[in-house]
């Protein structure tokens, strides 16, 4: 670990020493290690030279430049504290803390030091140019460093120390000539390429500063410090991924440096590395416990990581009872709640915006959240000021988003367009501005902007990542990744062999990567060894929910001989694998105080299978007075119960599914078709622009939509809307058929004469975004 000092500065701070004693050997091998850089077997010397007998001025006053070249300055100046309450005027001494005090801004302090000794070196002039310099006379200062430099006659040490002060003073072009200077002679002197490189950090010169670095790096790859600076350019850059990286190479190189690691905490949350923030912010805070902003920060992503909300209350509680004027721990809170607790999270984003009205993120968020929830014209103030003061392509999109919703097109593309000067190819911009030319009636213009969509859009998008261990993977591709933990995987399963939930981990990972077949291998595998009901459980659910009916039944048969509530998932398997009769055996075993809505449900579903439609309804009943949890098959009793026109019934039970899965895209479509059918049209449209807020790139509620404003007679919205479902890929002839029948154009009778209208879009299970 370096500080300000540069480690040949060592042969000026070290003590002359002549004895030829043992302690003495000792000492001059410990400044050999310090000179290495190899502080922790330096410090096994001073600690037993420190033990051994009452310390000499030599031995505090190398354990103080131990500790100075180490980069721990606040011990170093304890010693050297040390030394001068022994000898008043002790040169190197009061040098150094001197130089303490002049880092720490404290000019008299330098110079009360400095006045003890008669030192008119180059090193001195550098230290009390920089002490006046904080006193306040910046001519002065930079007069005297000028001919300190000047002075030091290219001497390499000298060169560096004056770049590194100038550094710090702002001077950054005066420190760069001097780094430059030593490396016409050097061009690969590792250290003035580290400080090279730090100055064009401080001087926000990312180029210059990555090429510094680079090169440092090139030289010895794993250097934290060169790491660490690094890490700052492409954090700077938002390039939070490469950042991670860096920082977690940083940390292996140097473990337990705080800076490394809060730097590490917060790159890899801007980079929604949920769980590699808390622990990254977990070990900081066991080095810096008194942190209250990190504490207050590790809030938020404990928050986001899914980890139970009430762990992140009580922090943030916590901190706001030390800190009741934080505005950015009421905005954590906001964030925190939003999802659970909307109304209370606008609530904490009010007392933001009323500590700090210039709060451009809490302000963005408001309008954000009243937009989401259809609150638009509350929202458009907070939204039209946010992009005032951060005019940033996500503040446009919202605001666009709001004044389509406002049915102002004009103004959306306005700011839709300032968007996508920002960044050509957003996919979200591109498909919003598609929507506001639409709603102007200009359909040519906006298909060349969706289809601009279509090629730019994202197939998948990665969500947070609430799990630890992903550091080491944030540079690589989505494929990669995988890739490399199915890799890891294996590896730890050939040194665990018999370790059955990385066995599950392996083959659900296959699974989710679309290796079939190598995951049908693992999974066979997994049967075979000893394994317990929740495991059986756990794999028999992921089959059956990638459509792997035959093999999840297997493990579903054992799991439920242990958990018998597994045995409706067995029944769901044997039923889609074509074995109703065997499904309802199973079902039949379920003990009483296990047949839930889901049980009943399910079994409604096997029943009508039969064409038994009259025992089906009658268990229907029941199963809705019961809870339920599986949204798949309660998707399957609404569509049982809307067959039968029982709307007012199935609206209730999707509403009841949705307290536990608010944000499931297909259960809060069924909600907006099911509140149209009984025929509360306002509170239908309301969800609908909701949702395409939520997904924009979903063709399905725009399609609902503008047949919702067929029905109403509002054949100009609803044309805008069906031709927006179109043109983002829906094939549904029930859109091609209401927009034919709006245009008054002729189509097939066999393509249009059986289609349901908006009952006939109630979504079946897998319908999703």
């Amino acid at each position: 670990m370096r500080s300000g000092i540069h480690f040949s500065l060592l042969s000026i701070l070290a003590v002359a020493l002549s004895s030829a004693d043992a302690q003495m050997i000792d000492l001059r091998r410990a400044a050999q290690l310090d000179a290495e850089q190899r502080c922790d077997e330096a410090e096994a010397y001073y600690r037993q030279a420190l033990a051994e007998s009452q310390p000499s001025l030599a031995l505090l006053n190398n354990v103080g430049n131990h500790y100075l070249a180490c980069g721990q300055p606040n011990k170093a100046a304890q010693f050297f504290e040390r030394v001068v309450r022994i000898n008043p005027a002790h040169n190197n001494a009061n040098l150094q803390l001197a130089r303490i005090a002049a880092e720490h801004r404290e000019g008299a302090k330098a110079l009360a030091h400095l006045s003890q000794i008669e030192d008119s070196t180059v090193l001195a002039r550098i230290v009390r140019a920089e002490a006046i310099y904080w006193m306040g006379d910046h001519p002065a200062a930079i007069a005297m460093l000028d001919a300190a430099q000047r002075d030091a006659n290219g001497d390499p040490a000298m060169l560096l120390l004056f770049g590194i002060t100038c550094r710090r003073l702002a001077l950054y072009e005066r420190s760069e000539t001097a780094f430059n200077s030593i490396l016409a002679r050097n061009p690969l002197d590792f250290d003035t390429l580290l400080e090279l490189g730090r100055t064009a950090v401080w001087a926000r010169d990312y180029g210059r500063a990555e090429s510094a670095l680079t090169l440092a790096l090139n030289l010895h790859s794993e250097d934290s410090d060169a790491l660490f600076q690094l890490a700052q350019v492409f954090s700077a850059r938002q390039d939070y991924s490469r950042a991670v990286y860096l920082l977690a190479r940083a940390n292996h190189s140097s473990p337990n440096r705080a800076e490394i690691l809060l730097a590490l905490a917060r790159a890899a949350q801007a980079a929604e590395y949920y769980g590699d923030s808390a622990m990254a912010y977990d070990e900081y805070l066991q080095l810096r416990p008194l942190d209250d902003v990190a504490r207050r920060d590790r809030a938020l992503v404990y928050g986001l990581t899914g980890t139970p909300s009430d762990k992140a209350f009580q922090e943030l509680r916590w901190y706001l009872r030390k800190h009741p004027s934080d505005s950015i721990a009421y905005y954590n809170l906001a964030q925190v709640s939003w999802k659970t607790r909307p109304e209370e999270a606008l609530r904490d984003l009010s007392t933001a915006l009323r500590l700090n009205p210039k709060f451009a993120a809490a302000r963005y968020s408001r309008g954000w959240l009243l937009h989401r929830l259809g609150r638009d014209a509350e929202g458009l103030a907070d939204l039209q000021s946010a992009a005032n003061i951060l005019p940033n392509v996500g503040v446009l999109i919202s605001l666009g988003s709001s004044y389509l919703v406002l049915d102002r097109p004009s103004d959306a593309e306005k700011v839709l367009r300032q968007a996508l000067a920002m960044s050509p190819a957003n996919p979200e911009a591109l498909m919003q501005l598609g929507r506001a030319l639409m709603d102007l009636g200009r359909e040519n213009e906006a298909q060349n902007f969706l289809d601009e969509f279509q090629k730019v859009r994202p197939q998948k998008i990665r969500g947070p990542l609430i799990e630890p261990r992903m550091i080491e993977l944030a540079t690589l591709s989505s494929g990669d990744m995988a890739k490399r933990e199915i890799e890891r995987l294996r590896e730890d399963l050939g040194a665990n062999p018999g370790d059955s939930e990385l066995q599950l981990n392996l083959s659900r990972l296959l699974l989710l990567n679309g290796r079939v077949a190598e995951s049908q291998v693992e999974f066979r595998h997994l049967l075979k060894m000893n394994i317990d009901g929740q495991l059986c459980e756990e794999a028999g659910t992921s089959l059956l929910q990638s459509g792997n009916y035959e093999l999840a039944k297997e493990f579903l048969q054992r799991a439920a001989l242990e958990r018998p509530n597994a045995r409706i998932d067995l029944a769901a398997a044997l039923f889609l694998n074509g074995s109703p009769d065997q499904a309802l055996a199973e079902l039949d075993q379920m003990p009483d105080g296990l047949r839930t809505g889901d049980y009943f449900f399910l079994n409604a579903s096997i029943l009508d299978a039969f064409g038994m439609s009259a025992q089906a309804e009658k268990v229907l009943d029941e199963g809705l007075r019961r809870p339920t949890s599986r949204p798949q098959i309660a998707q399957r009793a609404v569509l049982l119960l809307t067959r039968n026109h029982r709307d007012t019934d199935a609206l209730g039970l999707i509403r009841k599914v949705l307290n536990n899965n608010p944000d499931n895209p297909e259960l809060l479509l069924t909600e907006a078709i099911l509140t149209a059918l009984i025929h509360q049209e306002a509170g239908a449209e309301n969800r609908l622009r909701e949702m395409e807020a939520r997904w924009p790139e979903w063709d399905r509620p725009y399609l609902v939509h503008g047949l919702l404003l067929d029905q109403a007679g509002n054949q100009d919205g609803a044309k805008r809307q069906i031709e927006t479902a179109l043109a983002l890929g829906s094939k549904d002839p029930v859109g091609i058929c209401a927009l034919a029948h709006i245009e008054n154009s002729r189509v097939p009778d066999s393509q249009c004469s059986d289609l349901k209208g908006i009952r006939g879009l109630i979504p079946s299970s897998g319908d999703k975004p």
